[in-house]
């Protein structure tokens, strides 16, 4: 959260424990705003109806459900389908908002929908920067009219609309771009602390319950993991790569948790074999086979695969990931490897994705 929005603090808490209570109530989350404002309005129902930084599994019951009213492809569909929080976005209706507009009254698109789905308890997430938004004033009035809660984005001005809301989140910006990159922010941190509340302690339990117990050995590939999978080249083509120091403190505190690591990698780059010795990690380059290495690795050491923890980014790596216990990636692997890993975790390669998997696995061993 930028420090420009510290004079928001108190007014940001008070709109998560409203969303938060009306969603733990089995209410809905329902948004609205025109232009950059719709198109935020699309994005927050976004980030609510599927997973945002939180692995969101289905239930057991669910899972249940699915595979016996669906036994040929029940059990795929679970495995891919998240739980959401209820969000509708009021913005998205075409043919109904033309109709209401063309029918009635274009001020009325969003408060004929409030009619229509908001129910006591729900929640109206109105976005206007100038707070002077006709369509949007007449759904707040609606919804309080109704029984609905009502959160405003504005700008530092509020308008109309702040007055109408039950909290108003007024940024202290003027101009319309300036407002609208403030608002990002603001509800990012919103569904982010909203998933937390929803999924939070679950998740922690069920991305733990993932990993082998105990660990025998942590693979890790280079490029895309301990790194952006960017190279950065000079004129002299001496390459260079970015990687994040609190990967390296993942490191040492794996280490000093007694969990051996290695690293495996196509390259044959001394920048891989420079930051190994950094980390004092054992690294094999060259490895145009992982799967294969891997394997006869495995197998000279006598470690169980189903003990190890492969974690990568790309589709090299998929046949390595086919015979360990547990495969892991960065959040922004390669789709065909997101498909198929154990765990995905939510930062980037070269951006905190090792930190995050070594603070996971030294909670779970703090708390045996």
């Amino acid at each position: 959260m930028t420090d420009s929005l510290a004079p928001c603090r108190p007014e940001i808490d008070a709109a998560f424990a409203l969303l938060r209570d009306a969603v733990a109530a089995g209410g809905k989350i329902l948004t609205c705003g025109n232009g950059g404002s719709a198109a935020d309005a699309e994005h927050i129902v976004a980030e609510l109806m599927k997973g945002f930084a939180l692995p969101r599994p289905l239930t057991s019951d669910q899972v249940a459900t699915l595979v016996a009213a669906c036994p040929e492809n029940g059990a795929a569909l679970a495995a891919r389908l998240q739980r959401a929080i209820p969000a509708v976005s009021l913005v998205s209706q075409t043919a109904l908002i033309s109709a209401i507009a063309n029918d009635t009254d274009a001020d009325l698109i969003f408060a004929q929908q409030v009619i229509g789905l908001g129910r006591p308890g729900d929640v109206l997430l109105a976005l206007s920067t100038s707070g002077k938004s006709r369509n949007v004033i007449a759904a707040a009035k609606v919804a309080r009219a109704f029984g609905l809660k009502v959160v405003a984005l504005t700008g530092a001005d509020g308008g109309a609309l702040a007055p109408l809301a039950d909290v108003a989140i007024r940024v202290p910006a003027s101009r319309v771009p300036a407002i609208q990159e403030l608002h990002l922010p603001v509800y990012h941190e919103l569904c982010a602390r909203l998933e937390e509340a929803c999924f939070g302690a679950e998740a922690v339990v069920s991305r733990a319950a993932i990993l082998p117990d105990p660990i025998a050995l942590i693979v890790f590939d280079f490029d895309g993991v301990f790194t952006d999978n960017k190279v950065y080249t000079s004129q002299d083509g001496t390459e260079l790569v970015m990687c994040d120091r609190g990967d390296g403190m993942g490191i040492d505190l794996l280490r000093a948790a007694g969990v051996p690591m290695r690293i495996l990698s196509t390259e044959t780059n001394p920048v891989v074999s420079a930051r190994a010795r950094k980390l004092k990690l054992a690294v094999e380059q060259s490895c145009g086979d992982k799967a294969a290495w891997l394997g006869q690795f495995l197998a000279n050491e006598g470690i169980d695969p189903a003990q190890v923890v492969y974690v990568g980014n790309d589709i090299n790596d998929r046949g390595a990931m086919g015979l360990v216990g547990c495969a892991i990636a960065p959040a922004d692997s390669h789709p065909e490897i997101l498909g198929i890993v154990d765990m995905v975790l939510r930062s980037p390669g070269g951006r905190g994705a090792i930190r995050e998997l070594a603070d996971l696995i030294v909670s779970q061993k703090a708390k045996v």
